[in-house]
Parts: C-alpha cells; structure tokens; sequence
C-alpha cells in the first residue's frame, strides 16, 4: 500500500532574458524509434531530442532553465532523476532512488569515478553544460548495455567539433544570480574547414553563501570553480574520422553546510582519442575510443569553528580503459547494436587527524584498490510488420578487484580475512515489446535481469562518516554482487506538438545491499551514534510511477509538468533510506525573439 508524503512546495517566479551572443550553432540528436526509456537532452545552444519526447524548444527552455544551469539543474528536471543536495555545489543525481554504483555514470561513453569517500564529488560536478552535444539518461532495463548497473545510467555526450568552410562560430553567455551573489561566465568557439575542425570551451562560476527564505545567509555554501575544454576532430578520408578530447576542471574553496567538512581543492583531467568510421557494409557507426581520467579531491575542516580534530583527508581516481561499439544491419526489420569494453580504476582516499599535544594519526580510508573490468554487450531490434517492436539486450562482466598494497590488507585485515581480492562475472539481459496503436498512441513493457558489484567503499570502507544518520560505516569484502528483476510499463500520447507520458515501474531487489549497527565496534567520529557495517539483505522492493506533459496554450506561450513518486520497503516491511518525496515540476513560459519569463512550481528535493 503506497503511503504519501507530501512537503509544501515553494513558489517562485523567475525572468530569463536570453541573449544570444556571436552566431550560436547547433546539433541536434538523432532520433531513435526503439526507445521508450530514454531521454536525449540537447545542451549546445538548447537543442533538445528525446528518443520518447518532442524536438521542441519550448521542452528544452524547461530542461535547461537558463544559459547559467549547471549540469546539476539540468538533470534535476527530469522526472526519473533527483538530486541528493549537501550543499549548492556537488549535488548527487539519483534515478528512481538508485544512486552510486547501482547506477552506470559515463562521460562519452567513458568510466570515471569520484575521489571522494563521502560522495562530495560525484561526476557531475566536473562536467558542464558547455562540454557537451547532449546527456542521455536510460532507466531500468536500458540502463546495464555500457556497464552491469541495476538502476540505469547516465552518458553525458561530449560535443564534437564541426566542418565547415573556414568559419569561425562561437556562444557568449553572462549570468548573475542575487541569491549568492555568483558570476557565471561562459565561452564556447568552434573553427572548421572540410578537413580539420577544433572547439574549446571555457566556464567560470563563483558564488558566495547564499541565501535562504527570508534572507538567512548559510554559512559555509559558497563555491568557486573553472572549467575548460578543447576537441579536434579530422576527416581522414573514406568515412574516417579522428577525434581528440580534454576536459578539464578546477574547483576552490567548495562549502557543504551539510556536512561537517568542505573541500579544498577538487580537480578532474579527462582525456580520450576516438577513430570513428560511419559505415562498412553492413556495419554503421563503427567507433573507436581510448581513454583516460584523474580525479583528486581534498577535504579539510580548516575553516570550521569549534572543530574537535581538526583531519585532512585527500583521495585520488585513476581510470584507464578503451570501448569499441558498432550498428550492425541484418535486413530493413532488423539490427544489432554491439560493445566491448574494458577498463581499470585505483582508488585511494586516506585520513590525518590532528590533535594538540599528540602526534599526527594517519589511516587509508580508501585502502588502496583496484578494479578491473571486461565486458560485451548486444542489443538486438527487431520490427514486426508496423505495429510491433521488439528489443532483446544482453551483457556479461568480468570483474578482478584486488587490494593494492600490503598496507591496504593490513587495514582490511582487522575486520575480514579476505585480503587477497575477488573475481566475479555478472550477467544482464531483458526484453521489451512496443505496441503502435497509430500515430498518436502506443504502449511499451519490459522486464529484465540485472547484477551490479559492491562499490569501493561498500566493500573497503574504512570509517566512512555518513552525516545523513550520524553514523560511521565499515566496508565488508565478503559481499555478495546485488541484483534486481526490473519491470516497466509505459503509455505514451501525442498530437501536434502536445506529448503526455505515463509511466509505472517495479524492481525487486535481491542481495540488496545495505548496512547494520555493530554495537561491539568503537566510533571513530567524534560524537558519531555508532558504527555500521555493510551487509546482503535478503531482499527489497522499489515501486513507484512518474508522468510528463507538455501542452503548447498558444503560440507564446506553453505548459510543462513533470511528475514522480517512489515507494521502497526491505525485506523487514522497514522503509528503505533516501527514497525521495513526491515531486513535481510546473512551468509556464511566455517566449518571443529572445525574451522569455517563466514561472515555476517545484516540489521538494533531499
């Protein structure tokens, strides 16, 4: 039985004056007949395509609020997704209440991981809007073709630079926001001539602690960060292509009025070269990458009042790795989508606390660890006469997950005997059929199997503070690989530019990953309510619906709301931790030439 709770929802009214600067370009995505579960938002110059959506402005402008959005606000108004907040910077993406390692996060295709042992840094925050040609967000079923996820997943699209004959395009965007007196500047170029092609992009935000209801300044809020990136792309000649990327990001002085610590310094360098073919026979989309990235995150406690001990505790992510992907066409009815893919990641974080009168006290908290990964994937499509659409997908890992150091095992060793690493394989598949009534009308179902690993520091922690419950939380390397039985319904409208989505879905948890107070376990935060530790839970159970419309009033003027609700239980009836309240997004937009005002309704965000 659903029980609901409802938190008031604020009201607020918000005038955009989009000026667009220089000769703004634009790329739009490419449809997909197939999909049902999958959101393609356009962010150069808000373009939108949605494999289930419209290619409108007016539901891009809602997406993507204003030229200021971070990649954060963005994803925040996608009916499936929520946004964990511990402070105005770093916010969480969770889809459908799945978070961290349930969930698949690449960057074109690419796995990065945070350096954070408290989640300040998930990959969002080293993104921007100005990096990207779109970010495809997949739920359920869809979520494990690129990495063994139980969730879904988020793939945020690198912008390719584009030919053209000598011309040199770019987009200008300012911002101000008086909440917290923050600067938002922004800078996008992009040269090409019929050979060679080159963009770079540039952002700056700084904003200082911002303001609540009623003009209460919240202490330790504000952030100042940089982003900065460059591409090149090359036409080789018989439909080759060479593609170069680098993403960099700079972040300083980042509070989390949440949490009883802010961060110093958090810094990302992503690389990757890509060789591109578009067709070969039967083969269509053949592409190429190998990449790399590194993340360093440092949390301090300098800037704190009263603090008992005061700790530095820095943290670093290395991921190397390589995918190869193609669309192979067995007849007009009929296709496979195919992937392999490889990488490995080393994560360390460590912990100095310093006392007065006492010498420095130094752990791992990350005890060092890697993880390596192989993996293949395929998809196959199939159209059955004009009515019917099927898609079958499957894909197995192979993972080895391994303590580094003897240093590592020797923490590790005080809780668990098992030092020596794991190897495990996963497997996911699932089907799902599509019904086309006519043009306006048609209804999709799946179900499915997925499997996921435990996560670093589900299975390595080492004294983790959790400030959502007070409690420290102690890894377990004898977990087992959770898993889930997804299933969707979804029943889709359209007529003119008018779109209605309804959508129920269902995942039975199994494994479910969780953790327990151990009582015969000492704190190790100071004033912590105990310690925790990970544990298999036999099983639990997420349910819930979500629905979107869109409805144009008159040619100026439009509607958009977006709607979602989740229930989850454990095996024990109990509620499961960070389900989201209902939540509910209104916009009416009046837009003409460059001048738009809006005015939005959102309901309440963790």
């Amino acid at each position: 039985m659903f029980s609901q709770n409802l938190n008031s929802m604020k009201w607020f009214l918000m005038i955009v004056l989009l000026v667009h600067n220089g000769l703004a370009y634009t790329q739009p995505a490419p449809a997909d007949q197939w999909a049902d579960s999958v959101h393609v938002v356009g962010l150069r110059e808000l373009a939108l395509s949605s494999k289930a959506k419209s290619q409108t402005d007016r539901l891009s402008d809602f997406y993507r609020g204003n030229l200021a959005s971070t990649l954060e606000e963005v994803l925040a108004r996608l009916p499936e997704v929520n946004m964990v907040k511990r402070g105005s910077y770093g916010l969480e993406p969770t889809l459908r209440s799945f978070s961290g390692s349930q969930l698949n996060v690449l960057v074109d295709g690419m796995r990065i991981h945070g350096a954070c042992t408290d989640k300040m840094d998930p990959a969002t925050i080293y993104i921007e809007p100005e990096n990207l040609g779109s970010l495809e967000v997949q739920t359920g079923n869809r979520g494990f073709v690129a990495g063994s996820a139980i969730g879904g997943s988020f793939n945020f699209k690198i912008a390719e630079p584009t030919f053209s004959n000598g011309r040199l395009n770019g987009m200008l965007s300012s911002g101000f926001h008086s909440v917290s007196k923050g600067l938002y500047e922004s800078l996008a170029l992009n040269y090409g001539s019929s050979k060679f092609a080159i963009r770079a992009s540039g952002t700056y935000r700084k904003h200082q602690n911002y303001r609540a209801g009623g003009g209460k300044e919240i202490p330790f809020s504000q952030y100042e960060k940089v982003n900065y990136s460059v591409g090149t792309k090359i036409d080789l000649g018989n439909d080759f292509s060479l593609r170069t990327d680098f993403i960099g990001d700079d972040g300083f002085n980042i509070g989390y009025p949440a949490l009883p610590m802010d961060v110093g310094y958090a810094s990302a360098r992503i690389g990757a070269v890509t060789l591109q073919k578009k067709s070969m026979g039967r083969f269509s989309d053949l592409k190429l990458k190998v990449y790399g990235n590194y993340v360093r995150h440092f949390m301090d406690d300098s800037h704190r009042p009263n603090v008992h001990m005061h700790m530095d505790m820095p943290g670093t992510s290395r991921t190397t790795g390589f995918f190869g992907e193609t669309n192979l066409h067995i007849n007009k009815k009929s296709s496979l989508q195919l992937r392999l893919d490889g990488s490995s990641t080393k994560l360390y974080a460590s912990m100095t606390m310093y006392q007065d009168g006492t010498p420095p006290m130094y752990m791992l908290t990350w005890p060092d660890n890697r993880r390596n990964q192989w993996g293949a994937s395929a998809t196959w499509n199939l159209a059955v006469k004009e009515k019917w659409l099927l898609r079958f997908s499957g894909r197995s890992d192979i993972f080895t997950t391994k303590l580094s150091t003897q240093e590592s095992k020797n923490h590790v060793q005080i809780f668990s005997n098992r030092v020596n690493g794991t190897n495990d394989i996963t497997a996911n598949f699932s089907a799902e059929a599509t019904r086309v009534f006519n043009k306006r009308w048609r209804l999709s179902g799946s179900a499915g199997f997925a499997q996921r690993m435990p996560s670093a520091s589900e299975q390595y922690g080492f004294y983790l503070f959790n400030a959502s419950d007070g409690y420290d939380y102690i890894g377990n390397p004898e977990l087992n690989t959770e898993s889930a039985i997804n299933s969707e319904m979804a029943l889709q409208f359209r007529k003119g530019n008018s779109r209605l989505k309804l959508s129920g879905f269902t995942s039975v948890i199994k494994n479910y990953i969780t953790a327990y107070e151990d009582p015969s376990l000492s704190i190790m935060t100071y004033g912590a309510n105990g310690v925790k530790r990970y544990t298999n839970e036999k099983e639990a159970l997420l349910a819930g619906f979500e629905g979107s419309a869109i409805v144009p009033l008159t040619k100026t003027v439009s509607y958009v709301t977006t709607l979602r609700y989740i229930w989850g239980r454990n095996a024990s009836g109990d509620p499961l931790p960070g389900i989201t309240p209902l939540k509910n997004a209104q916009t009416i937009q009046w837009s003409k030439k460059n001048l738009s005002v809006k005015l939005e309704n959102f309901g309440p965000t963790t």
